[in-house]
């Protein structure tokens, strides 16, 4: 009998195929898989007995990956209609940890790591290198993690025993679905309430975990996990080596960003070899120009929103075919600089600045220190001080305070657009006195930060609306870091259900 069963699959790297055809050899089934731009198919043609042990055996031992959507039986292919990928042999930077394998690598080999284990027993900080890179690891504490974030450093979670996770945090079968994906991705998970009281995993109830994703770290957690030891805290000399960030929505996977498991691939677009991430927009010229050509949407109008943390270029754009790229509202890079941020909202008008002086009054706790750091730029600038003002250390724990809000909807604050030079920027001087303004009516933080960003979706909406009815525009694309937060994303799908919302699935949204 002949069986067709096609696997939706959004990346083009020959690793998972490789993983069927070994399969397939394993269970000594006639059957052979074609690679397709976004599928797999495995053509089976055998006796149903032995087609059914096959499948017995890919439901089995087939690892999940954060590129699989979904599988089905199909009746008929046309293949004329469809254009088979070649196998051009590029080596992916991926260590293929399937559950045998996982086992071969314990069985095989037998490392004392006893110095180590003691080490960070009594505290310190393991020094571990791998495959990957150096790694610094180290038992939950507050003294370690706030030292190396003082360094700029992310400290992450590496869990060791993963059947211990929901213990530690509140966990959907998404998230374990991700991290033990055969990528071994970084996913973002919510401490439950009582398991960071003292702060000793993170300064918020969020942190980045993964498992281990090399020989040398699966080695060492398999004897953290003898020793008892079910969680260990690390930060990596190089991030791009720590594998991807990704998140999700209820419609795909997203990759944050990251190199592992994606490069160097073949992309058959460029034909040609991509070897990072940097290689692949530097291509097109910029992450939104990438997006629209992984999206095939060259030749039509687009609107689009790159919002990046980190860069500069954070816009709403759109692409015309006959004239390219056209940012329509920038994000202002401004200097992260408190002082010149309440200077600025003071020149506003009198009640501005009577709104600051009378802050200053009311939270002078907050105004103690100077904040000054200039590498930063657009939104991540613009939400240190929104940060600051409110008496937090960061971005970060100001995007982390949004996701604690369990309301439906917050309060609106002001997002105007600001004209300098003839072109149009978001006014960040009334997003940061709106805040202040509620927050002088005693306004609980997690309402102010949950605002920020729907008050933001509802920005993006009018006016995304309107550029789109203009240049007569069917789709909306997503790209830039920002996009990994929930709030955004889930809020942004519900105002904009007449667009056709699109985020890259092959790649990074942002560098």
């Amino acid at each position: 009998m002949e069986l067709i069963y096609k696997i939706n699959f959004n990346s083009t790297n020959f690793y998972f195929k490789d993983i069927i055809d070994s399969l397939i050899k394993e269970s000594e089934v006639l059957a052979q898989t074609k690679m397709y731009r976004g599928f797999i198919l495995i053509i089976c043609n055998d006796t149903q007995e032995k087609i059914e042990g096959f499948f017995s055996i890919l439901e089995q031992k087939l690892p999940l990956s954060i590129f699989l959507e979904s599988a089905e039986v199909i009746e008929s292919f046309n293949y004329n209609d469809y254009e088979e990928l070649e196998d051009k042999g590029v080596k992916i930077n991926l260590s293929l940890l399937t559950n045998d394998e996982i086992k071969n690598i314990i069985v095989e080999n037998n490392i004392d790591f006893t110095n180590d284990i003691n080490k960070i027993k009594d505290g310190g900080i393991s020094r571990f290198e791998t495959h990957n890179g150096l790694k610094d690891i180290f038992l939950p504490s507050v003294e370690n993690r706030e030292f190396f974030e003082k360094k700029g450093k992310e400290v992450k979670l590496l869990i060791t025993d993963v059947n211990s996770l929901t213990n530690l945090v509140e966990l959907s079968q998404k998230d374990l679905q991700l991290l033990c994906s055969i990528e071994r991705p970084l996913v973002k998970l919510k401490f439950k309430l009582l398991q960071n009281s003292k702060g000793e995993y993170s300064s918020t109830r969020f942190i980045y975990a993964k498992i281990p994703d090399d020989k040398e770290t699966l080695l060492f957690a398999d004897a953290l996990k003898k020793e008892g030891i079910n969680f260990v805290l690390y930060v990596n000399d190089d991030v791009y080596q720590d594998g991807l960030k990704v998140s999700y929505n209820d419609k795909q996977n997203i990759i944050i960003h990251g190199e592992k498991g994606i490069f160097p691939k073949y992309d058959y677009q460029l034909n040609r070899q991509v070897n990072s991430s940097n290689d692949f927009f530097e291509e097109y010229g910029s992450v939104f120009k990438a997006s629209i050509a992984q999206l095939n949407k060259r030749v039509v109008p687009t609107v689009g929103i790159y919002f990046s943390y980190e860069s500069d270029e954070s816009a709403i754009k759109i692409n015309i075919p006959t004239t390219g790229e056209k940012d329509v509202i920038l994000i202002p890079n401004v200097i992260n600089s408190v002082k010149r941020c309440l200077e600025d909202i003071a020149s506003i008008d009198e009640h501005c600045e009577r709104l600051i002086t009378n802050y200053k009054k009311k939270f002078p706790q907050y105004f103690e220190k100077e904040f000054i750091n200039k590498d930063v730029d657009g939104f991540e600038s613009i939400l240190n001080l929104l940060a600051y003002v409110l008496g937090m250390k960061n971005r970060k724990q100001f995007e982390d305070t949004a996701l604690m809000f369990g309301g439906k909807s917050g309060l609106q604050v002001d997002m105007k657009i600001m004209q300098i030079d003839g072109k149009n920027y978001l006014d960040y001087r009334r997003i940061i006195q709106s805040i202040m303004s509620y927050k002088m009516a005693d306004v609980d933080e997690t309402m102010l930060a949950y605002s920020f960003y729907e008050s933001l979706v509802d920005f993006m909406e009018e006016n995304i609306s309107k550029i789109s009815e203009e240049i007569k525009s069917k789709d909306l694309i997503l790209c830039g870091n920002m996009f990994s937060n929930s709030i955004l994303l889930s809020k942004l799908d519900k105002k904009l259900n007449n667009i056709n919302i699109l985020i890259p699935k092959e790649y990074p949204i942002d560098l």
